[in-house]
């Protein structure tokens, strides 16, 4: 997959998405969005420190993306357009209290009701109908999540 494949791709990776009576209250928030170019990738991170009842302000990096770096971010793109999506607040499918989600539409286009959490639709009616995943889509899923992780990793050097 080429630059150009991948250019605009944006993923809202959240960590912490179990709830109960109260809404979930994440650990970590990432947004994840490769340039209009396909050159570089900006990830904009969210931290709650241990004790604390809020996220801390977003904090934002660019890096400039190699070709290694698009192979992750097709390879991303691949698992979470084959796998039922793990929306924040609802069910846990994979059991791992992490959401990541792919945002196919522009932010702009995206109904404000549905604009928590990054953008990400939320909650148990975001992921009405969805069927539980198998095991090979619990694999990728946990895949989709290392890859996230490699690539934060990058900017929190």
């Amino acid at each position: 997959m080429s630059s150009t494949e991948i250019a605009g791709y944006r993923v809202v990776f959240q960590k912490g998405i179990t709830g109960g009576f109260a809404p979930p209250t994440p650990s970590a928030l990432y947004s994840l969005e490769v340039g209009e170019d396909g050159t570089d990738l900006t990830i904009s991170s969210q931290i709650r420190p241990h004790g604390t009842p809020a996220l801390q302000p977003p904090v934002t990096r660019t890096l400039a993306i190699n070709s290694g770096d698009i192979a992750l971010l097709a390879e991303l793109k691949r698992i979470l357009s084959s796998i039922p999506p793990q929306y924040p607040g609802a069910q846990d499918f994979y059991g791992k209290d992490i959401s990541i989600v792919a945002i196919q539409a522009p932010l702009s286009l995206v109904p404000p009701v549905q604009t928590i959490s990054g953008g990400v639709p939320y909650g148990t009616a975001a992921a009405y109908a969805l069927q539980p995943p198998t095991e090979e889509q619990i694999e990728s899923f946990n895949r989709a999540v290392e890859i996230v992780g490699r690539l934060v990793a990058k900017v929190e050097q």
